[in-house]
């Protein structure tokens, strides 16, 4: 049983939201893959050459990015802040420890939301939905 009641044979993967993840850890990121495709979502992996072009596809318009703090920091080393304001997709940030720097960091580069790992419960999924709903965007898990 999915969020909001559907089961999995009931997604609409026509309007399932693309959730493009970008992490170091190939075992988080099948996980993450697993979990999110159970919610309703269609998956894409990507890494810091492929993120922008990615976030830029038609089929990505309309999700959103979860990233690993690991590519994150190394995106920002050499770059201006806002590098993710302008790109149209709200960005979750998977960090280890959350702390006021590493808040100021998100918030300057224009992080939507940052949860912490370990990812327990519904943490991401509920950051992901909050996103997509600032963002005017329906969750395919929820009512229709």
């Amino acid at each position: 049983m999915l969020a909001g009641g559907m089961r999995v044979g009931e997604v609409d993967l026509a309007q399932a939201e693309t959730i493009l993840i970008a992490v170091n850890d190939g075992v988080l990121a099948d996980s993450l893959r697993f979990s999110l495709e159970l919610e309703g979502f269609t998956t894409r992996f990507c890494d810091e050459s492929s993120l922008f072009p990615a976030m830029s596809a038609p089929q990505a318009k309309g999700g959103c990015l979860v990233l690993d703090q690991d590519v994150f920091t190394r995106m920002i080393e050499d770059e201006d802040d806002g590098i993710l304001a302008d790109k149209g997709m709200p960005v979750v940030l998977m960090v280890s420890l959350i702390t006021e720097r590493v808040l100021a960091r998100a918030e300057a580069a224009g992080i939507a939301e940052v949860v912490e790992k370990p990812l327990l419960g519904g943490v991401l999924f509920d950051a992901i939905r909050q996103v997509l709903d600032r963002a005017g965007r329906p969750d395919p898990g929820g009512p229709s």
